[in-house]
């Protein structure tokens, strides 16, 4: 009764999510709290669930997590990074994700036949959506601005909608075909992190099919590389601004990649400044630092730059790997971990009859590590959606080989 209670409530929450915090997030600034509000709501499912369950179990991993994050609320209010109401917003806005994937991990929700029928049909009908506004947006960009902000949100939305899509389907050539066309429509958002993806989840579904055997050989060490290489040539143009060039000298003082470059630029100093722990919450590359405007852009000389003044810092955001020196060397080499483990076990729990699952988990931890070069989408409401999905994909990886062993205890017990 415990797991069918959480189900059900968990998929209108998960539709909820869906409907609000990502299709139509951007239309009104009404639903602007949407995020911080199905963060709590998985935080009392989670309460419910633990509650409920005999031995109160919480994932080590989550203990830790959350054991980091308060060691750097108490060391912001400690070295006053800024204002208690910035700390405190910041606080949550960075923990939001996290919050997430532990909860939905922990409780483990499934979604049966019939829930995945209408959440497969939502994705077309939404992909629809997005691809008509797509379109338009190649001759007029009013549209797209009243609806989505911005093309960025285009390429993320479109994305969600393809591994949603495959996520609740049967994985049969057909529903790889349909992922692929609706994923192509991140490709009107002209955003070059969207074509690396895409080269990638394509690269994924036909490479990697049931004869496929994780392995270092030759030919899976070689159909990387060209894929590597590919996604750079891809993307070069990004990767040239951000970590080759640097903070100044392209000229483009009215674009946000200027404002990017500056945050990448002076993110050294602040490592270097704040060592080892950071300069704290709110106080460089986060909306919190924009909002209750950080003495450190006046600091290092970035409050005369367009995009990062204390009057309109509306780039101040615009991407998340700078936004990592507020936690210094420990909290990025923290944050770092947390992605390597999510990696590692993915790849631990491969098996060829969760494949689906396997590169979907993938493909998201992928998506991140790209949107972060240019893009707070992290802690942003469909960067909440994706942690959803991304503890959901890994929790079915987990289900399929426990079933496997109980089966293969059965066969040998007999």
């Amino acid at each position: 009764m415990l797991q069918k209670f959480i189900d059900n409530t968990f998929y209108l929450l998960f539709l909820f999510t869906l409907v609000f915090g990502v299709v139509f997030y951007d239309t009104t600034k009404f639903l602007s709290f949407i995020d911080e509000l199905c963060a709590v709501s998985l935080c009392l499912l989670y309460a419910y669930y633990i509650f409920h369950t005999p031995n109160w179990s919480i994932n080590k991993l989550f203990l830790i997590t959350l054991g980091v994050f308060f060691f750097y609320l108490f060391y912001s209010f400690y070295i006053h990074s800024n204002v208690k109401s910035a700390i405190i917003s910041d606080f949550i806005i960075q923990i939001k994700p996290y919050l997430a994937f532990f909860t939905v991990y922990a409780f483990a929700p499934k979604f049966n036949d019939q829930m995945k029928k209408n959440i497969r049909l939502l994705a077309i009908v939404f992909s629809f959506y997005l691809f008509g506004i797509g379109i338009i947006s190649l001759f007029d960009d009013t549209i797209l601005e009243i609806l989505l902000h911005h093309r960025s949100r285009l390429a993320t939305a479109s994305t969600i909608m393809a591994l949603l899509y495959l996520f609740c389907s049967d994985y049969t050539t057909k529903d790889k075909i349909i992922f692929i066309a609706l994923l192509s429509i991140c490709l009107l958002s002209s955003r070059s992190k969207a074509y690396g993806f895409f080269t990638i989840a394509v690269f994924f579904i036909f490479y990697l099919n049931k004869n496929f055997k994780l392995e270092f050989n030759w030919k899976n060490i070689s159909l990387g590389a060209i894929l590597l290489t590919l996604t750079i040539i891809i993307a070069w143009d990004k990767i040239h601004l951000y970590f080759i060039q640097g903070g100044f000298g392209d000229g483009r003082e009215t674009s946000d990649l200027y404002a990017r470059m500056a945050l990448y630029y002076f993110s050294t100093e602040v490592y270097m400044d704040y060592f080892p722990f950071g300069s704290g919450f709110a106080t460089y590359a986060t909306f919190t630092s924009g909002q209750y405007y950080s003495p450190l852009y006046n600091k290092y000389g970035m409050d005369i730059l367009y995009g990062l003044t204390e009057y309109e810092p509306k780039f101040i955001a615009d991407t998340y790997y700078p936004a990592l020196a507020q936690f210094g060397i420990i909290g990025t080499i923290l944050f770092f971990l947390f992605w390597i483990h999510l990696t590692q076990k993915t790849l631990k729990l491969f098996n060829t009859n969760n494949l689906k699952y396997f590169i979907i988990s993938l493909l998201i931890i992928i998506f991140f590590l790209i949107e972060c070069t240019s893009d707070a989408t992290l802690t942003h409401n469909r960067g909440l959606f994706m942690m959803m999905l991304l503890a959901l994909s890994i929790r079915e990886m987990k289900k399929t080989i426990n079933l496997q062993q109980k089966s293969h205890e059965n066969h040998y017990s007999k």
